[in-house]
């Protein structure tokens, strides 16, 4: 199985969505605080360049949050294409 990963901050309502959904779902995810150098340095290494929590990895595929959200609602069918890859 693909191991998901969620950058947060902590202060962070999408965020706090976002892991709700993925545990409604039964989807499980690491969380990684994105706040942090080292989570910085991945994203970037990555070809992730927001400022913006949350961004949502699976494998080598990352969604951030304008990809994730349509104002408050989630964009359920983006964010269940990507994680269902990843049984």
């Amino acid at each position: 199985m693909t191991e998901i990963t969620v950058y947060t901050t902590s202060a962070c309502p999408k965020c706090k969505k976002l892991k709700s959904y993925l545990k409604s779902a039964a989807i499980e995810y690491a969380e990684a605080d994105m706040s942090t150098p080292a989570a910085l340095t991945e994203l970037r290494a990555n070809g992730v360049f927001t400022m913006m929590a949350p961004v949502l990895q699976v494998g080598d595929s990352f969604l951030t949050l304008e990809e994730m959200f349509d104002g408050d609602r989630i964009r359920k069918d983006v964010v269940d294409d990507l994680a269902g890859r990843a049984s």
